[in-house]
């Protein structure tokens, strides 16, 4: 069955008097994944409830295959939902917990053995083929959560909604389960939404990832598009690792029509594309980004006094004081640098980002 995929349109919560989530515009194809991430409270997972159906919106619309189904019940949206608190039946096993969506009265019918291979199926890629047998009290908080991903996953769904599918996994098998995710729902005709506030992990799953930001969508484009080109200072704080540094200064005209960034203890002379959009924007208040990688030992742009350094074995994390403003820098090299330590700082262009200081927009 072919499906037209996901769109809201006008989507809106309140609570009282004010409007605490959108209105949201959003569009997703099916077989495309897309991340909405932002930080705690950002509406998230109200956003999943309105769409599961858990939750009604005030206003707005929700068309899922041709249909709105904003105001249609839980079980006629026909949606897969993996909740963020698990809600595992704690009188089931696992096996149980993880078949009981396919025993739904609106589901197709499906014959025991049908049942148990399509549920072990999912246990085995999850690594908890072995806890089958198990109540959700004998489990950890990892292993709840898989059970939980498998119970939305072994579903035909018109709609995957995946509430923090791996937050509490370790490094290695949330590695696994995000590239084999990805490649099941990709694979389907159907769309999926993955609700996270790592923003780095957004990037790696999603074909496009929607960034919401106190119940509004500031920015919605490729994982490339939100990385190199974060559209506001809030985004920018969100996304890599460590995330983009932040200094209030100012653009300054110089001599013949050349542009800088001024601020207390850097003077950066801009260059291309960044120095044409500044000149067309003349002398003004700026957000000026950097990402840790694009600051460089050995310099004239500015220099920082470590603060302190975090050896990873591929590099290091400089964690240093800018006059006053606390920066990361992200470099290859190992050697060890003592507190205090004062660095001369080169600036790369190609890592550098400017926001207008009054709309917060990208220059």
């Amino acid at each position: 069955m072919i499906h037209d995929g996901l769109h809201l349109r006008g989507l809106t919560r309140r609570y009282g008097n004010s409007v605490q989530i959108g209105p949201l515009d959003l569009d997703i194809a099916p077989g495309e994944i897309v991340a909405l991430t932002g930080p705690s409270g950002s509406g998230k997972s109200t956003t999943c409830r309105m769409i599961s159906g858990l939750e009604r919106p005030d206003a707005g619309a929700v068309t899922l295959g041709g249909r709105n189904i904003a105001r249609l019940s839980v079980p006629q949206r026909g949606a897969a939902h993996m909740f963020e608190s698990y809600a595992l039946y704690s009188h089931l096993n696992v096996a149980q917990n993880v078949a009981f969506p396919l025993k739904a009265p609106s589901r197709p019918k499906l014959n025991a053995a049908e049942i148990e291979a399509r549920a072990d199926a999912l246990l085995e890629v999850a690594q908890i083929a072995h806890l089958k047998h198990r109540k959700p009290g004998e489990l950890s908080g990892g292993q709840k959560q898989r059970v939980a991903l498998c119970r939305c996953l072994v579903q035909d769904a018109a709609i995957y909604l995946l509430d923090e599918p791996i937050s509490h996994l370790d490094a290695k098998l949330r590695n696994e389960l995000r590239g084999w995710i990805r490649r099941r729902q990709t694979g389907r005709d159907v769309p999926t939404l993955w609700f996270t506030p790592d923003a780095m992990e957004a990037l790696s799953v999603a074909d496009r990832v929607a960034v919401i930001i106190d119940g509004e969508i500031a920015q919605f484009g490729t994982p490339e598009e939100i990385y190199f080109n974060p559209a506001t200072p809030d985004v920018a704080r969100l996304v890599g690792d460590p995330a983009m540094n932040l200094i209030e200064g100012r653009l300054e005209s110089r001599d013949e029509g050349a542009m800088a960034f001024a601020a207390r203890g850097i003077d950066l002379m801009l260059n291309g594309e960044l120095a044409a959009r500044a000149r067309a924007e003349g002398p003004r208040d700026v957000v000026l980004g950097i990402r840790p990688s694009a600051m460089q030992i050995g310099g004239e742009d500015a220099k920082i006094e470590v603060y302190s350094w975090e050896p990873f074995g591929k590099y290091s994390i400089i964690t240093a004081m800018l006059d006053g403003t606390m920066v990361r820098m992200k470099t290859p090299r190992l050697d060890r640098f003592d507190a205090n330590a004062v660095l001369n700082i080169a600036i790369d262009h190609q890592g550098v980002v400017l926001f207008d200081g009054a709309t917060r927009r990208a220059i």
